[in-house]
This record gives C-alpha cells, sequence and structure tokens, in this order.
C-alpha cells in the first residue's frame, strides 16, 4: 500500500510540472513606489517566482514594455544573474543619470526547440556571431536589454545570418553617432520553423498605434525593441498599452508625456507550444549480404560510409556529423569482419511510434566460407530537418546515435551492431 501511495505522489508532482510561464515585472520601476531610484551608482537585485515549479531549469528571456531613460550620459546595465526551477533573478545597475523605470515582460519556456543566448552588458558594441546548439533552430529575433550612451545614438540590432552552427547579430554603425554608445546589452532568442511568426519590423518616428491582431494560440505576443534613435534632447520615452478581447490584440507605443523617441520593434507570436515534434531517423529499407573475402588483413573491423556524402569512418572513436535536411533517404554502408567463433548482432531503428517491433533485427553466426557482413540500410526523415548524428566505433561495436532537440534534448540509437562470441 505504501509504495502505491509513493507512486501515486511522484505522478501527481511530475503531472504538475510547468513548462512555460510569462509575467509583468515591475521592480525596477519608479512610479510603483517601490522606492526604485536608479542612479549614480544604484544597484537593484530582484527574484521573481514562477507560478509554479519546472521540471528543468527554464530558459529566461526578456522585453521592455515601459521605459524612461534621461539624457546623456547614461548607463543602465541589466542582466540575469540566476535561474531555476522555481524562480529567477535580475540585476540592474545604473550609472551617472536616472533610469525612472523599465518595466519588463519576462517569458520563461522548458522546450530545446527554443534557444534563448544572452549578450548583456557589452562594452564597445560590435557586430558578433554566437554558437548555437539546435541546427534546425533557423529563425529568430534579437531584442534589446540595455546601453549606456554618451549623446545622440542611432542604431538598429538585427540577425543578419543564421546557419545550422551560428547566429550572428548585426549593429549599424552611423556615423557621429556610434561612437556615443558605449554598452549594448540584448537576447537573441532563436528557434525551430514553428517558434515563431514575426510579422516585421515598425520603425517608429512618432506615436505607433498597431493593426488589430488576431490573437495566436498557444503563443504569447512579444514587442521586441531593436532601434533607438535618439537625439539626446529629452528623455526616452516608451510605453506599450494594450487593448485586448477574447480574440484579438492591439496596442500603442509611444511617449506618455513630451516628445516620441524614434525607434524600431518587431511583433512577435511565440510558440510555447508545439504542433511538431521532432524524431530520430527511420530505417524503411534494408539490403544484408554476407561474402567470403580470402585476404582480412587490411581491411578495417567496420567500414561505415554514408553514401553519395562522402563520408566514411574506419577507426576506433567518436565522430559527428551533421546530415543536410535536404539528403533524404539517407543511404548507409556498413561492412563487418565477421572472423570464425563470432557472431554479429544488429539492430536498426525502424518504428518510432511503435510500442513493439521498433527495430530491425538480425543476427549472424560467422564462418570461415562467410567472413564478411553487409548491411546497406535506407533511412527517412519526418520531415525535413537536419540531422545530428554520434558516431562511436570500438573494436567489437558500432553504434549511431542521433541528437533530437525537442521538448527535451534525448539521444536515440538508429543503428547498433556488436561482434560478440558465439556461445
Amino acid at each position: 500500500m505504501l509504495s502505491y501511495l509513493i507512486q501515486f505522489i511522484l505522478i501527481e508532482r511530475i503531472i504538475n510540472y510547468i513548462t512555460f510561464d510569462s509575467n509583468l515585472s515591475l521592480d525596477f520601476d519608479q512610479f510603483t513606489g517601490s522606492g526604485f531610484f536608479c542612479n549614480s551608482g544604484y544597484t537593484k537585485t530582484a527574484t521573481i517566482n514562477f507560478s509554479g515549479e519546472f521540471e528543468n531549469v527554464p530558459q529566461v528571456f526578456l522585453t521592455q514594455e515601459w521605459i524612461d531613460f534621461t539624457t546623456a550620459q547614461t548607463q543602465i546595465e541589466l542582466q540575469i544573474i540566476s535561474i531555476s526551477k522555481t524562480q529567477f533573478s535580475m540585476k540592474v545597475y545604473c550609472g551617472y543619470n536616472r533610469m525612472t523605470t523599465s518595466m519588463i515582460k519576462w517569458f520563461a519556456i522548458d522546450d530545446q526547440r527554443i534557444e534563448v543566448i544572452n549578450n548583456f552588458n557589452m562594452v564597445n558594441p560590435d557586430d558578433k556571431t554566437f554558437q548555437i546548439k539546435n541546427p534546425n533552430a533557423q529563425t529568430g529575433f534579437v531584442v534589446l536589454t540595455s546601453i549606456h550612451y554618451t549623446g545622440a545614438i542611432d542604431f538598429l540590432l538585427s540577425i543578419s545570418q543564421i546557419t545550422m552552427h551560428s547566429v550572428t547579430v548585426s549593429i549599424t554603425k552611423v556615423a557621429g553617432k556610434f561612437t556615443n554608445l558605449k554598452q549594448i546589452g540584448y537576447q537573441v532568442i532563436v528557434g525551430v520553423e514553428e517558434a515563431f511568426i514575426n510579422l516585421g519590423l515598425r520603425t517608429v518616428m512618432g506615436a505607433f498605434s498597431s493593426d488589430i491582431l488576431a490573437i495566436q494560440p498557444n503563443r504569447w505576443f512579444a514587442i521586441a525593441l531593436q532601434d533607438l534613435n535618439y537625439p539626446n534632447s529629452k528623455n526616452i520615452r516608451i510605453k506599450a498599452v494594450f487593448t485586448n478581447t477574447v480574440s484579438t490584440l492591439q496596442y500603442t507605443w509611444g511617449t506618455w508625456y513630451d516628445i516620441e523617441t524614434p525607434n524600431s520593434h518587431s511583433q512577435i507570436w511565440i510558440a510555447y507550444q508545439f504542433t511538431k515534434s521532432y524524431k530520430a531517423l527511420e530505417c524503411f529499407s534494408i539490403r544484408t549480404s554476407r561474402k567470403f573475402v580470402i585476404d582480412l588483413t587490411n581491411l578495417p573491423t567496420f567500414y561505415l560510409e554514408f553514401v553519395s556524402l562522402n563520408q566514411i569512418y574506419t577507426t576506433i572513436g567518436n565522430f559527428n556529423y551533421l546530415v543536410d535536411k535536404s539528403i533524404s533517404p539517407l543511404l548507409m554502408a556498413i561492412q563487418i569482419k565477421c572472423l570464425s567463433g563470432k557472431k554479429i548482432q544488429a539492430k536498426f531503428n525502424k518504428c518510432n511510434s511503435c510500442s513493439i517491433q521498433k527495430f530491425h533485427t538480425f543476427q549472424y553466426n560467422c564462418l570461415n566460407q562467410m567472413n564478411y557482413v553487409g548491411f546497406f540500410p535506407k533511412f527517412n526523415q519526418a520531415f525535413n530537418q537536419y540531422n545530428e548524428l554520434k558516431i562511436n566505433i570500438q573494436s567489437s561495436s558500432l553504434e549511431i546515435t542521433q541528437v533530437i532537440y525537442d521538448q527535451k534534448v534525448t539521444e536515440q540509437s538508429i543503428v547498433d551492431i556488436q561482434i560478440l562470441n558465439q556461445q
């Protein structure tokens, strides 16, 4: 009875994990009467609790929905300093002149189809390239988090290139103004194709009122500030005011006092629940061969070839290969020395969704007259995606695993070949 109770408690705990969360932080806002007076070296740390507990430490990114910064020289540094499964902490520092408010919309997500890259408080701003983990994260956006300026500024942050391995953020450099930009902070959020609906960049010279936007199911709406064209004559004042219905969203974006600050922002719908799940390659066809080779001396124990890709592996070790999404089917040629007294057991991933018969399985006893065994599998993908493979070759085994970025990062074996002693 006790064991059943423990199992029930564990199941209940798993069910109650959250995978996404979002809210508005007023911790860095003077208008709410919080005692926030940010200038001349002032520092404040704020800890925000999530609405529940995540199973894994989530990724957190920020947007600004209300800012009020004074004329130069103004130095604002903002960064996320820690994230746990139940909360995260932000720290702000104000050097020189005053920051009255920075109302921050925060988003937390436990899903590896989205990746958050932090570049907080970058001194001497310039273009920068960042490595990305998920090769299928081929779209994204950038959002401003902090700034230090000593005069008039005019810049635009944008993603200028994204590849299977990296993303590059560029910043425009306007002569006579770029030297006034001493520090800038931003986050880069990249993801799979389904992750974002980007409605485009809005360049605002005066008061801005958005179109009436249809609310997208299972998505957050975010205003990603990317540009300030600031003459350094009055405060930088920008505020978002939303008017929502059950099915639509509309907002104004601009000052509430004095003159407008020209700026550019992107309108982004961000998925927090996905419909497309990434799976391992499936072997839909396989041909086998057994033959006699007179002299095996100069042949490797394992010969692995990705046919048509000019990739051949014959030595012991660990290797990585990224298969382009255009390669379908993926053809392999695997040949193995099969010495007398040994046997070969092989498994090839056949069906991700099956509860039984998930693999093509083979077992061959090695004979003197059949000492070289070949497998020639063909693998399909459910939809076009880059496929990250890890190859492990040892003296008596060959395994190919696929790294899969879905809600979680998993590794799944798609080829497993063992050379064993005959019983």
